[in-house]
């Protein structure tokens, strides 16, 4: 009987959890919606852990629990410092009360640096030292690989690439600021240009306000509407800007994204490619690989689960 892996990938919306063998292999997926409430969170997972569990059982003995969350942490104490987007969880030791009630030891990362550290032990940047990783979802979100191993930076906050200044006069953030990449490269910043520049282009069939997707505006611009052409373009435009910025200051051999945006790739690659080749010094932009990120849905988990081997090795 081997040992196996819990890894969850709590996010804004659903919850999802896997069970993970040392190699990577998954052998069972679950999801919930994400609860509103701080203890409904911990039920959550503790509902999904027990699913889990029961359906692998036969597969050998769940020895660890690792969880992405879209918050920074505070690794010594395995509290959430902040988390814009499940606020409940603030000031939270919530891998305190998961290992109390699963009998299991827990680690806690940010979701984007999980997600960097899945796809460079099994996805798109597995070849590679130095990675810059992109998570393009309601917001965006960054994680960095570094001579092979995370950066976290001294609280926990490297890798917000979300909150990088694209326009000192822009758009007011939910972090405080204005102007930051998360609100012209994010899904939710995909619906809100399309409704702010729709009157702009008349014809376009994005004429509905109401229960707007990002998916909607990229399944228009498929189709050749110009103002999700010309939204996607802006999209791209300032994402290349930021990883232009990146790749002078971090000069990695690849960026990587993922995210539920990333499946409008087709729509916007040329664009961050382009602006990134314009504001990076030559030789870097040269250099740098922009790919399409593997892993999908599996990359928070797999991120997690990586941690969490890894863990076991150095305690063995």
């Amino acid at each position: 009987m081997q040992q196996l892996i819990l890894a969850a990938d709590l996010g804004g919306t659903n919850v999802r959890m896997a069970v993970v063998s040392p190699d990577g292999t998954i052998h069972f997926r679950a999801r919930r919606a994400t609860p509103t409430a701080r203890q409904g969170i911990v039920d959550a997972l503790v509902g999904l852990a027990s699913e889990c569990r029961k359906a692998t059982e036969h597969l050998g003995r769940v020895v660890s629990f690792g969880v992405a969350l879209p918050a920074v942490v505070d690794f010594a104490s395995g509290a959430v410092s902040s988390a814009p987007n499940l606020p409940e969880l603030d000031g939270f030791a919530i891998s305190g009360e998961l290992s109390a009630r699963l009998g299991l030891p827990v680690l806690l990362e940010n979701d984007a640096t999980a997600a960097a550290i899945g796809e460079h032990w099994l996805g798109a940047s597995r070849e590679f030292k130095n990675i810059i990783h992109i998570t393009l979802g309601t917001g965006v979100g960054g994680g960095l690989i570094l001579n092979g191993e995370p950066l976290r930076g001294v609280d926990g906050t490297a890798g917000e690439v979300g909150h990088i200044c694209v326009e000192p006069f822009g758009h007011p953030c939910g972090c405080g600021s204005v102007g930051c990449l998360e609100q012209y490269s994010s899904g939710s910043a995909v619906v809100r240009m399309a409704v702010e520049r729709s009157a702009e282009f008349p014809t376009s069939r994005l004429t509905r306000r109401e229960g707007l997707t990002a998916y909607d505006v990229y399944k228009a611009a498929a189709e050749g509407d110009e103002l999700a052409i010309e939204v996607f373009r802006t999209m791209g435009f300032y994402l290349g800007i930021a990883l232009g910025g990146l790749v002078n200051v971090l000069n990695p051999e690849a960026i990587t994204v993922g995210g539920g945006v990333a499946n409008g790739w087709d729509m916007f690659h040329e664009t961050t490619y382009r602006e990134l080749q314009y504001r990076a010094f030559q030789r870097p932009a040269e250099r740098v690989k922009l790919v399409r990120a593997s892993l999908g849905d599996d990359a928070g988990t797999l991120g997690v689960a990586c941690l969490a081997i890894k863990d076991l090795a150095k305690a063995a």
